[in-house]
């Protein structure tokens, strides 16, 4: 696979200074373009009427990528070409017009977590408390992992991804909500079935549950409302959750121990019925997450 991560993202919201002060609190650094530990400037807050997805940042192995990727969307029918300069490609989207950026990235340099953990039979941890017990750091998340994505043309938009950009389907509830990846984390971009083009969510890894569950804490200690749902674990990545409501209305995701896949040839992915993907345990799923409160005003100003 050509592609092996997200980059970064760029956000359209009413209020950027809210939203900026929100994902301070939540762990990013920096102004208007906030930053992940290990993944440099990887959110972008731009005004907005609408909160919205603007651009989705893309990396790629090396240069020659980028050439395979435009011919591809040059003999296909499906999005075009905005850009393409020896370093950097942009191509349309071609139901919603979500401008996909391509650049050639390193893979993330992360340092290995000191924090242990004591199992039966299996302890590691001998003396003293453990790490996330003594430390009054904030939390930082590593990097930004997923994005999923609400559009008019679930099945279009998923061929786009698939076809042209070369995105593989690692699980599938069938034409509702395809959870696909550009590397071996199991999603980079759930793509789902919605009445108009919106971010459903956004989400940051971070180290362990221990993290989830702190900086989680942290936020709703902060401000109550920005609780959304968790802490829980998915079935369909298997990875543990905790989402907030940012000032715009996206839901945004402390995540960990989400499934990776080494071997592209052998994996086969699942269809999933129903809801049955939401979670394996956690509390109830709330109806905000199902249908957004602001779907209506979304749909409204997409005339």
């Amino acid at each position: 696979m050509a592609l092996h991560r997200l980059t970064s993202i760029t956000l359209g919201v009413p209020d950027v200074a809210a939203s900026t002060a929100f994902f301070r609190d939540f762990g990013l650094t920096g102004d208007s373009v906030l930053s992940t530990r290990d993944g440099g400037e990887q959110l972008e807050l731009v005004p907005s009427a609408n909160r919205s997805l603007q651009r989705l940042g893309v990396g790629t192995d090396d240069l020659d990528d980028l050439g395979r990727i435009a011919d591809r969307a040059e003999r296909s029918a499906l999005g075009s070409v905005v850009e393409s300069t020896g370093d950097r490609l942009v191509v349309a989207e071609p139901v919603t017009g979500l401008l996909v950026e391509i650049t050639e990235a390193d893979p993330y340099a992360v340092a290995p977590t000191t924090h242990t953990f004591n199992r039966p039979g299996a302890n590691e941890r001998f003396d003293v408390p453990a790490e996330s017990v003594l430390t009054a750091d904030p939390v930082a998340p590593s990097n930004l992992t997923h994005v999923v994505y609400g559009t008019p043309d679930q099945p279009t938009t998923l061929q786009f991804f698939t076809e042209v950009l070369g995105f593989e389907i690692s699980d599938q509830v069938p034409g509702i909500i395809a959870f696909t990846r550009c590397g071996e984390v199991h999603h980079n971009l759930a793509i789902q079935a919605a009445p108009v083009a919106f971010p459903h969510h956004i989400a940051f890894e971070v180290d362990d549950i221990d993290d989830v569950v702190r900086g989680g804490q942290h936020m709703v200690d902060i401000d109550p409302d920005r609780n959304m749902w968790g802490v829980g674990r998915h079935a369909i990545g298997s990875n543990w959750f905790w989402y907030l409501r940012d000032p715009s209305g996206t839901f945004v995701e402390y995540t960990a121990d989400i499934d990776r896949i080494s071997d592209q040839d052998l994996y086969r992915p699942k269809d999933w019925q129903g809801h049955e993907f939401l979670y394996s345990f956690g509390p109830p799923v709330p109806a905000e997450f199902l249908e957004p409160a602001d779907m209506s005003e979304l749909i409204a100003a997409a005339g």
